[in-house]
């Protein structure tokens, strides 16, 4: 029987942009993967809110994923409500699943050893890191360069609309306009 083989990106997705979407496809590209798997966290366990409610970023990371068969919006974390810990996510996929490949970005690196139950989660997954504003990649992480110049936190401080995936451009930037920041 042949070995299943998934890629989890998880984050706040608020709100996604071409950054994330470059992951996705860098991910698909790179990976030997089934699927790839991207899941809206509910609240991240290191922010005190977000500024786009849970259900609007899965519809809106729902709405620009349909380039590729192979990933899946999952709403997981968001239904699960509450602080939302990789740990149980990935203990989740585990069940259907035999090799997880954890796509994360160069800025957790200086965090991840305080992400809940790190030690487990380390034996547990394959760890992918995105490169973003020439963070080094230490050697035992699987790189993905990408490299964009851009956050959900810039976006939500000054909204540059060619930063958002067209299918949901103008949604997110109207959305952005009226909505003081509340998150990171």
């Amino acid at each position: 029987m042949k070995e299943k083989r998934i890629a989890i990106f998880g984050g706040s997705f608020d709100p996604p942009h071409l950054g994330h979407i470059a992951v996705m496809k860098k991910a698909l590209d790179t990976l030997d993967i089934d699927k790839l798997i991207v899941v809206p966290a509910y609240i991240s366990p290191f922010k005190k809110g977000h500024s786009a409610p849970p259900e609007l970023r899965l519809k809106w990371l729902r709405a620009v994923t349909g380039f590729d068969p192979r990933i899946e919006v999952s709403d997981y974390e968001i239904k699960k409500e509450g602080k939302s810990y990789t740990f149980d996510t990935v203990s989740h996929f585990k069940r259907f699943f035999d090799t997880i490949y954890l796509i994360i970005g160069a800025d957790n690196l200086k965090t991840l050893s305080k992400w809940h139950r790190y030690e487990d989660l380390d034996k547990m997954v394959r760890w992918v890191v995105a490169t973003r504003s020439r963070e080094p990649v230490p050697e035992r992480f699987i790189r993905l360069d990408v490299d964009m110049p851009i956050s959900s936190t810039q976006l939500r401080e000054k909204i540059d609309p060619e930063w958002i995936p067209e299918p949901i451009r103008d949604e997110v930037v109207r959305y952005y306009a009226k909505k003081p920041e509340t998150g990171e």
